[in-house]
Parts: C-alpha cells; sequence; structure tokens
C-alpha cells in the first residue's frame, strides 16, 4: 500500500474520492503511542489513500 508524502496530495486524493461517492468513503484513523505514528486511511472498498505521520 504506497503512502503519499505530502499531506496536500493525501488531502487532494481523499477529497476526490470522498466527492466520487460520499456515501461509500469511510475514515480509519489509527495511532501508536509507542511508534509515535499517525496513519490516516480513506476507503471506499475499491481504492484506499494512505499517509502516516510521525
Amino acid at each position: 500500500m504506497p503512502y503519499y508524502q505530502t499531506w496536500e496530495e493525501f488531502a487532494r486524493a481523499a477529497e476526490k474520492l470522498y466527492l466520487t461517492d460520499p456515501m461509500k468513503v469511510r475514515v480509519v484513523l489509527k495511532y501508536r503511542h509507542c511508534d509515535g505514528n499517525l496513519c490516516v486511511k480513506v476507503t471506499d472498498n475499491a481504492s484506499t489513500k494512505t499517509k502516516r505521520t510521525d
């Protein structure tokens, strides 16, 4: 699963996915305290957009 390098790229891709069909899109946030990582995933079961921060 490829990760986006910048937040702007990720935000544009996630917005485009959302505007295609808002009723099918869901957002998952996962925070791992031991690693200090936040993973944001936007999916509609057909495609997934992921951004990981630290």
